[in-house]
C-alpha cells in the first residue's frame, strides 16, 4: 500500500516568478527529449513534497510517522526557445541520492536501528533492509536509485516516493536540531542530489541540489517530562506507559497493555490502525485485529478485545483537538498551544516553517504565521476540518490571498495531478499548458523561494542567480529575458 507522507501542509504560494514569457512557447512534448544538435543541455527544477517531515527518534513503543520523503522533478531540455520536457526516454533517466545518508552509517545509529528493529512489527510483511543489505523504505525506495516517471494529462514529471531519510549527526554547523532525548544534535536539512544521466554512458548530463527536511516533532519534548511528572521514566518506554494509561482515562484502552506480537511486550503500535490516518495511505482505520491477528492484551489491562474497536475520528482529530480542548495542557503547558504550532510540529531549533511568507506581514501587520493560512486549532476544529484532514478541501490555497489569477487547479480539472492527497498547490501545474508544476518554480511547501535557509535558495540561485521563484525567462527559454519578471500562470 502506498503509504504518503506525513505532517502539516502548505503555506500558500508567493508571488510568482519566470520574467514576462508570453504562453506561446513550450513544446507539448512530453516524450523524451531530443537534442536540437550537439550536446544536449538540461535543466532541473526539483523539490519536496511537504518542505517539512517528522520521523521519530524512537519506534520501540508506539509510532506516529515512519521515515518517509518524497522527491520530485522536472527536466527540461534548453538550447533553443522552446524547452522540452523529458518524459520516457531510453537515452535518459533521472537519479537520486541523499548525500548525507549511507545504508552503513543508519545501520551504525542507534535511533534507525530501533527503527530497523521494530519496523517488522510495525508493519507486518515489511522488511526495513533487503536481501542484498540496503535499506528500503516502505514503498520500496532506497536511499539512492532512480526516480519514476508520472504521467498526467498535461505534463511529466520524475517522482521518488517513500524515501527513508533521517536525521543525521555530522558534527557540523548543520547540526542544528535538539534531540528531545537528550542526544547530540542533529541535521534535519538533508541533500538530495537529482542528476540526468545518459544510459548508455553513465555521462552526467545535469545535477541539482534540493532539500531532503526531516526532523523530530515536538511530542518527546512534553511528553518525556511528563512521564516523569507521573513518576515514571523520563523514557520512551515511560511515556508510552504514561500516554496508555492517560488513553484510558479517556478512551477506555491502555494502549501500553497492547502487545501486538505475542512477546510479552506492550508496543510497540502505531496510531493510524485505529485512527485513520491519510499520511499513512489509508482512507479508514485497518483495526487492531486486522493488523495485528496474535496480539495479546497484557496483565493488568481492564478492557477486552471486545473493546478494542477502530476510531470514528482521524488521529488529526483526536490528536489536535485533545491539545487544544485539554484543560491539563491549557493550564500547565501552553495556554496558546492553538497557535503554537512548534509545540508539536518541528521546532527543536529546526523552524521548519521558513518559507517567503515569513518575510511578509498579515492585514495586522505580523509576520505571517501558519495560522494566518491553515487558520488556528480552535478555528480547524470549529470548521471541522479534521474530518477531512490532508485534502484540499481544508488545506489552504495560494488563491484565497494572491487572488484567481494565481490559484490552483481543482480536483477535477484534468489537468490536475490527482494524487488523491494534499492541498491544491501540490496538484497543480501552470504556464504553458499547465505543464510546469507550481512547485518546480517555487518550491517546496512550508520552504518557497526565496527562503530564509540558504540551503532551500541552492537550486534557483544555480538557474537564475537570484533566489526568488525561478522568474528568469531564459532559464529555460534561450534567448528570452535575462531579467526577473512575473510570468503568465
Amino acid at each position: 500500500m502506498t503509504r504518503r507522507t506525513l505532517a502539516v501542509l502548505i503555506a500558500s504560494a508567493a508571488t510568482l516568478a519566470c520574467g514576462g514569457a508570453t504562453d506561446g512557447g513550450m513544446s507539448e512534448t512530453t516524450q523524451a527529449a531530443r537534442s536540437p544538435g550537439g550536446t544536449p543541455s538540461f535543466k532541473i527544477l526539483a523539490s519536496n513534497d511537504l518542505g517539512m517531515h517528522c520521523a521519530c527518534p524512537s519506534f520501540s513503543t508506539f509510532m506516529l510517522l515512519p521515515p518517509y520523503n518524497t522527491l520530485r522533478a522536472q527536466v527540461f531540455q534548453t538550447g533553443s526557445l522552446d524547452p522540452v520536457l523529458l518524459g520516457a526516454s531510453s537515452q535518459y533517466k533521472v537519479t537520486y541520492d541523499v548525500v548525507e545518508n549511507s545504508d552503513a552509517g543508519l545501520k551504525a545509529d542507534p535511533y534507525f536501528a530501533n527503527w530497523i528493529q521494530n519496523a517488522p512489527k510495525l508493519f507486518p510483511g515489511f522488511a526495513p533492509v533487503r536481501a542484498d543489505g540496503r535499506i528500503q523504505g516502505l514503498t520500496g525506495a532506497t536511499l539512492s536509485g532512480d526516480m519514476e516517471l508520472k504521467t498526467t494529462a498535461a505534463t511529466t514529471y520524475f517522482e521518488k516516493a517513500g524515501i527513508p531519510a533521517y536525521p543525521v549527526v555530522t558534527g557540523t554547523s548543520t547540526d542544528i536540531m535538539t534531540d528531545p532525548l537528550g542526544g547530540p544534535k542533529r541535521t534535519p536539512y538533508l541533500t538530495g542530489r537529482i542528476k540526468v544521466v545518459e544510459t548508455a554512458t553513465g555521462n552526467v548530463m545535469a545535477s541539482d541540489d534540493v532539500t531532503v527536511p526531516v526532523a523530530f516533532g515536538g511530542c518527546c519534548n512534553c511528553h518525556v517530562k511528563l512521564a516523569g511528572e507521573y513518576g515514571k521514566p523520563t523514557t520512551p518506554a515511560g511515556s508510552f506507559e504514561t500516554m496508555g494509561m492517560l488513553h484510558a482515562r479517556d478512551a477506555g484502552i491502555d494502549f501500553s497493555k497492547l502487545d501486538p506480537d505475542g512477546d510479552g511486550v506492550g508496543g510497540p503500535i502505531r496510531c493510524s490502525v485505529c485512527h485513520w490516518d491519510p499520511a499513512m495511505g489509508e482512507s479508514q482505520a485497518p483495526g487492531f485485529a486486522s493488523v495485528y491477528p496474535n496480539y495479546q492484551i497484557l496483565a493488568g489491562a481492564t478492557f477486552t478485545k471486545a473493546d478494542v474497536r477502530v476510531s470514528q475520528y482521524s488521529f488529526s482529530d483526536v490528536l489536535h483537538r485533545f491539545h487544544a480542548q485539554s484543560s491539563a495542557v491549557l493550564t500547565s503547558y501552553d495556554a496558546n498551544i492553538a497557535k503554537n504550532c512548534y509545540d508539536c510540529h518541528p521546532g527543536n531549533n529546526v523552524n521548519c516553517y521558513r518559507d517567503t511568507h515569513t518575510q511578509k506581514t498579515n492585514a495586522s501587520g505580523q509576520p505571517i504565521w501558519c495560522t494566518d493560512c491553515h487558520g488556528d486549532l480552535n478555528q480547524r476544529i470549529a470548521q471541522n476540518q479534521m474530518a477531512q484532514p490532508w485534502s484540499e478541501r481544508t488545506l489552504p490555497t495560494c488563491g484565497q490571498c494572491h487572488g484567481p489569477k494565481y490559484g490552483e487547479l481543482s480536483s477535477t480539472d484534468p489537468n490536475s495531478l490527482k494524487l488523491g492527497i494534499f492541498g491544491k498547490y501540490l496538484n497543480s501545474s501552470g504556464h504553458k499548458f499547465d505543464k510546469v508544476l507550481c512547485s518546480s518554480c517555487h518550491g517546496s511547501p512550508h520552504g518557497l523561494n526565496p527562503s530564509t535557509l540558504a540551503k532551500d535558495n541552492v537550486q534557483n540561485i544555480a538557474l537564475q542567480n537570484d533566489s526568488r521563484a525561478i522568474g528568469v525567462c531564459n532559464t529555460c527559454h534561450t534567448g528570452k529575458s535575462a531579467s526577473w519578471g512575473v510570468p503568465p500562470h
